[in-house]
């Protein structure tokens, strides 16, 4: 087995601060993005629904649709279900 070699490489600082910002960002896209598969499946909801289900909640939200308890009529989901923070 051909053992490996280092390769030492000095990175401005500026280069160094980009690419860590932009693998947060990237491990935040996965985080959000495993919440919402999460999400959506607890609460029984096919991939072929969200693009809808948005637009539904969305509406309902500028038009003021909300039923005695201030949720949203989206059958089971309510706006907790939708708005989250990671």
């Amino acid at each position: 087995m051909e053992s490996g070699k280092n390769l030492h490489a000095s990175i401005p600082a500026a280069l160094l601060m980009e690419a860590e910002k932009a693998a947060s960002a990237e491990r935040r896209r996965q985080l959000l993005y495993s919440y919402g598969e999460g999400q959506a499946h607890h609460l029984g909801i096919k991939e072929e629904e969200v693009d809808r289900l948005i637009h539904v909640f969305r509406q309902e939200e500028q038009d003021g649709l909300k039923n005695e308890n201030g949720r949203s009529e989206l059958p089971g989901v309510t706006a907790n279900h939708l708005y989250f923070r990671l």
